[in-house]
């Protein structure tokens, strides 16, 4: 009876122990179970591809860092980029003063006193002021065209040559329409040799240039104006056409 009871005892001893290392094992519930990897499927493996791809226009050996694309590898920088939006305004749509004021500081930086109202400097090169026979910076009047006239050799009759040559031009003309060849090269001939013997320094239209659309308005005019300035001076106003 005795060796009975003991073994009752044990028996429940044990269950009871079996019954502790049961919930022992369990998990908290008030604790973060483990995590586990799960494979993704196709379809979130391809989602999840797209939206890793840069941007339209992106460099194609770029890459991302949350939301934002970068083109360049990972390198060490040598200047640090500030990554703040770049707020300096329109040039154009700041006041004519301000703008005036930049323009000032321009010339004065090179070494120029701001131009009178309504001028600017011509420039020989790149901040190098186009200078005249005396030294001075050579001013030009805002909204006109810029024309370059310069001495060169060219076709510069006297009066009397610029006359006998056009006499063998309609000559020649009038042998071609009757179809004589013959003299016709006879008189070709002449004006060539006419030509070549009266090539002297005379002035010539080099390069007309403009800034808007007022001053290109302009540029034929004016081009042709300067020409026939410069030849009257230089004693060519024969050469002028009757026809402009």
């Amino acid at each position: 009876m005795r060796k009975k009871m003991y073994w009752g005892i044990a028996s429940l001893f044990l269950i009871i122990g079996v019954v502790g290392v049961f919930f022992m094992l369990q998990p908290d519930s008030d604790t973060e179970p483990d995590q586990r990897y799960i494979v993704p499927s196709e379809a979130e493996l391809k989602n999840a591809r797209e939206a890793r791809k840069p941007p339209t226009g992106a460099s194609p050996n770029g890459h991302l860092h949350g939301d934002e694309s970068h083109d360049e590898s990972h390198q060490t920088p040598i200047v640090e980029v500030s990554q703040e939006t770049d707020k300096t305004p329109d040039f154009w749509s700041l006041s004519s003063e301000v703008r005036q004021k930049i323009f000032d500081q321009f010339y004065i930086e090179r070494g120029l006193p701001p131009p009178p109202p309504g001028y600017m400097y011509r420039w020989k090169a790149r901040d190098v002021p186009l200078l005249d026979e005396n030294g001075n910076p050579v001013l030009h009047k805002k909204d006109e065209p810029i024309v370059e006239i310069r001495m060169e050799i060219g076709f510069a009759p006297t009066l009397e040559e610029f006359k006998k040559y056009n006499e063998l031009f309609d000559a020649q003309g009038w042998a071609e329409a009757d179809g004589d060849t013959a003299e016709a090269e006879r008189l070709k001939a002449e004006m060539d040799a006419l030509e070549a013997s009266v090539q002297r320094m005379r002035p010539v239209h080099v390069m007309t240039s403009w800034i808007g659309a007022e001053a290109k308005s302009k540029a034929s005019r004016v081009a042709r104006e300067k020409l026939n300035a410069a030849l009257r001076e230089y004693g060519l106003a024969h050469l002028i056409s009757p026809y402009e």
